[in-house]
């Protein structure tokens, strides 16, 4: 477990009493290490986010493990950015999926001052859930465990949906004691966003609906492989 959530968990304890609770809101460190490996598309790509994607976050309360896989309330709550941080990765997966990338401020049906654009892309988050699995012995320990869960929704130059993904990413992390600045506040919800993100880059173009929408915007006039 790291530091800072080892301190809030004690401190936690001494403010129930009270009645008291903390609040923290985490920083999700929003990089993608290792990229999988794809082709660039020659596609001016344009992205759409929404004020709801962005400024997603989830409030968490932080569960103790008692004996015997007992759950038990902290008084501890964790706020997670989630939306910031996927619109990070977001960034950088696409940027490595098309030659041109603009980011457009109006959803489809696209106005008159949309620039001129191969297709849009809309990602969506539909939920994230966080929480602490408890081992079932009488020294109960626990580890991580996050699940976000994408909506990305691919337009064409018209702004007519050509198909839209459902994408799930998983993180578990073992609580870890660590010091210094080198400790991590959640590697389970980072691992999750960079699953999901992952998993489109590898089967974005593998969706029909995708493949010819692909062909139709490479083989026209001006463009070339």
């Amino acid at each position: 477990m790291t530091t800072k959530i080892y301190s809030a968990i004690i401190a936690a304890f001494i403010l129930l009493t009270t009645g008291c609770s903390i609040e923290r809101t985490l920083k999700l460190d929003a990089q993608l290490p290792l990229p999988p490996a794809v082709k660039q598309n020659p596609i001016h790509i344009g992205v759409y986010y929404s004020p709801e994607f962005v400024e997603y976050k989830k409030r968490i309360e932080v569960i103790l493990c008692g004996p015997y896989g007992r759950r038990d309330q902290s008084g501890v709550f964790f706020t997670f950015p989630i939306g910031t941080s996927s619109k990070d990765l977001f960034d950088q997966c696409i940027s490595s999926m098309f030659s041109t990338v603009t980011k457009i401020s109006d959803p489809p049906p696209f106005t008159k001052n949309t620039p001129t654009l191969d297709g849009v892309l809309e990602p969506r988050i539909e939920s994230f859930d966080w929480d602490i699995v408890c081992s079932q012995n009488y020294f109960s320990t626990g580890k991580f465990s996050a699940i976000v869960r994408y909506l990305i929704s691919l337009y064409d130059s018209d702004g007519h949906l050509v198909t839209s993904m459902h994408l799930e990413g998983r993180g578990l992390e073992k609580p870890l004691l660590c010091l210094g600045d080198n400790c991590k506040d959640s590697r389970a919800a980072e691992q999750a966003m960079r699953d999901a993100i992952a998993k489109f880059m590898i089967d974005f173009q593998e969706q029909p609906e995708v493949k010819r929408w692909l062909l139709t915007r490479i083989s026209a006039p001006g463009k070339h492989e």
